[in-house]
């Protein structure tokens, strides 16, 4: 009689979205300062992206100046450093956690899964913020010469779709960049051999 194969684990993704928010629950902290570094990078985007375009808009065939542009990437950069830093950090201390749910049948795709999730919900909300308050950031800066009062071009048909374009693009940023930054701490996690990670001292 043949042997028969073992029946693999199903874990739907809305189980590892709960997971990830239980955990963002239990270690709000560390998810803060993950979302922070989210929101201090895509804000600054934003607003660079969002002060460009009002400048293209009263001074037509203006561009964004290198620097500007340059700074907005290596501010990026940072952020991504910083969700890194702190998804290695959010791994040790949940190795005996991974050890036990290894233990009682979860996978390594189940483990990197768990991670991606949660690294996507903090991109998520620290894009949505980052990218309203670097819009808002960037027409306080548009408008600060003629302060009280707005421009009317400020609120332009043409200006609004740029606008709605630079949310989008901010928030597509911002969960790219998580997960491309969780990527290795996520393997690393998925990685670890169960009886290792029971033994596992902080």
């Amino acid at each position: 009689m043949a042997s028969e194969r073992p029946k693999e684990v199903k874990f739907p993704v809305s189980e590892a979205v709960k997971f990830s928010v239980e955990s963002i629950r239990k270690r709000f902290t560390r998810a803060l300062i993950t979302a922070v570094s989210v929101v201090l990078g895509v804000a600054f985007y934003a607003a660079l992206k969002t002060s460009a375009a009002v400048l293209a808009v009263e001074h037509p065939g203006a561009q964004m100046e290198a620097y500007k542009l340059w700074m907005s990437i290596i501010s990026l950069i940072v952020c991504a450093v910083g969700i890194l830093n702190s998804m290695l950090m959010s791994v040790t201390e949940r190795t005996k956690e991974i050890g036990t749910m290894k233990c009682i049948g979860a996978m390594d795709g189940h483990i990197l899964t768990i991670f991606l999730a949660e690294s996507a919900l903090l991109g998520v909300i620290g894009g949505v913020i980052g990218a309203v308050a670097g819009w808002g950031a960037g027409i306080a800066i548009s408008a600060f010469p003629t302060f009280p009062s707005l421009p009317p071009y400020l609120f332009s048909p043409a200006l609004l779709a740029a606008y709605v374009g630079i949310l989008g693009e901010a928030l597509a940023i911002a969960v790219i960049l998580s997960l491309g930054a969780t990527l290795y701490p996520a393997y690393h996690a998925a990685s670890l051999d169960p009886a290792d990670a029971l033994r596992y001292e902080v």
